[in-house]
């Protein structure tokens, strides 16, 4: 609150899970807060489409039982209901053959491995499951740590694949750290180490969660939600943000603090009155942005909700069944699949034409169901965002911006800040909670 116990005015940029969950927080400790999003729509990388009336998310997104931050919101919010635990079932595709993927039993299964090296694959599971220091593995290159943990044959047949595909000449640079939290996440989605994952999922997907925050914002008479609303500039005097300009040329906007939930070179670009040094720190982080296809299909390709890809003739690297998951589409037996790439946005493959994009899906598609024809094919959207996926290369730690900048009264929030943690929605929405926090601690004037 400002000195003379008049409401602060925070404006939050973007409406993704984190603007909206600092804007609900401090919506409801009195403060005035103004969000302010680009597009015609909330949600950001959560978003939805609609598909046969219903929405879709425009990238997939899973729930993981460690996602406690996501689990609390959903209870806070009366949502309990709409929240659902499902077996979930992993293939992997290699060779022209589709091996299981998802269980123990699977793994010691999987000839495409030496045996013992599928032991050793299972044990750096239990490992990482169990393992809760990460700092060790910041400067360590993914490729030596895993080679070192499950063996050069299993590094080449399961994961140089899916790092190759998805950080191109990253791939090699990518920490150890940021790999080991995928793998801790996903297995302490297990109930005991012998079964499969059990995967969380919402009824309509984050739109439940997204309109549910939305709804509470709009009640409240001292936040204001605007769509379609660019920020030109942030303003600062003395080192202090005094305010907000917009692209449309309407009247700036006052205020004593700004939340930035937008990637970081979108904000450099709004900001120039960042202290050199600290421009510099958020220019050394790279991004891959996001092409993703999204199909409504007559028939299931697989039994699967997630199938890992090595083949040298699919660029893709993995397709995601999520109606394998969802057992709430209402779908009658259709199916709803992702194929995502994650490239840079400089590459040829970023601007290709949706049909061409479409030909590649085809293709793939028939190599891993050779009964899949593209008259299954119902419906199909192309999604593309360009800052999806922050490059943690080694030493990453050290280039993590904190939550409060040089700017007294600039506040940020990326997915950088989640390292080693993986883009989740559950870790948006701790961020957004967490800066909320911050503001009422901190004096604004």
């Amino acid at each position: 609150m400002t000195s003379d116990h008049q409401p602060a005015t925070v404006c939050v940029i973007g409406a993704g899970l984190a603007g909206l969950s600092a804007a609900y927080d401090l919506g409801r400790a009195g403060f005035r807060v103004i969000v302010l999003e680009s597009e015609s729509f909330i949600g950001g990388l959560a978003s939805s489409i609609p598909l046969d009336d219903r929405p879709i998310e425009r990238f997939y997104h899973f729930i993981c039982r460690d996602d406690t931050d996501l689990i609390a919101l959903v209870d806070e919010l009366n949502l309990g209901g709409k929240l659902h635990w499902e077996r979930s079932k992993t293939k992997f595709y290699y060779n022209g053959r589709l091996y299981g993927f998802g269980t123990p039993f699977d793994l010691l299964r999987f000839s495409a491995v030496p045996f013992w090296q599928r032991i050793r694959f299972g044990l750096n599971i239990i490992s990482s499951r169990y393992t809760k220091s990460w700092e060790k593995l910041d400067g360590i290159g993914a490729r030596s740590w895993l080679i070192q943990q499950i063996g050069q044959q299993a590094y080449t047949v399961i994961w140089d694949p899916l790092l190759r595909v998805k950080f191109g000449e990253y791939h090699d640079r990518v920490s150890a750290a940021w790999i080991w939290h995928r793998i801790h996440r996903v297995a302490r989605s297990r109930r005991r180490l012998w079964e499969p994952e059990y995967f969380g999922y919402l009824e309509r997907g984050s739109e439940t969660v997204i309109e549910a925050l939305a709804d509470r914002l709009r009640q409240m008479p001292n936040v204001e939600l605007r769509t379609s609303t660019r920020v030109r500039q942030i303003h600062t005097d003395a080192g202090r943000v005094t305010g907000i300009s917009l692209v449309d040329g309407g009247d700036p906007l006052p205020c004593e603090a700004v939340i930035s939930t937008v990637a970081l070179p979108v904000l450099l670009k709004v900001t120039p009155d960042l202290p050199a040094s600290y421009r510099a720190q958020l220019d050394q982080i790279d991004y891959l942005g996001v092409v993703c296809g999204l199909f409504k299909l007559a028939h299931p390709v697989t039994d699967s909700f997630w199938v890992n890809i090595n083949d040298p003739n699919i660029p893709f690297n993995g397709v995601i069944e999520y109606s394998n998951l969802n057992k709430h589409m209402g779908l009658g037996g259709k199916s709803v699949a992702y194929i995502p790439y994650y490239l840079r946005t400089s590459a040829p493959r970023f601007s290709y034409s949706d049909e061409h994009l479409m030909d590649e899906f085809i293709d793939g598609l028939k190599r891993v169901n050779p009964a899949f024809d593209p008259s299954w094919i119902e419906e199909w959207h192309i999604s593309r965002a360009p800052y999806a996926q922050a490059i943690c290369t080694t030493g990453f730690a050290a280039l993590v911006p904190d939550h409060r900048t040089p700017l007294a009264g600039l506040y940020i929030t990326d997915s950088t800040q989640f390292y080693p943690e993986d883009r989740t929605i559950s870790a948006a929405i701790r961020m957004g909670r967490r800066v909320a926090r911050m503001i009422q601690e901190d004096p604004l004037a």
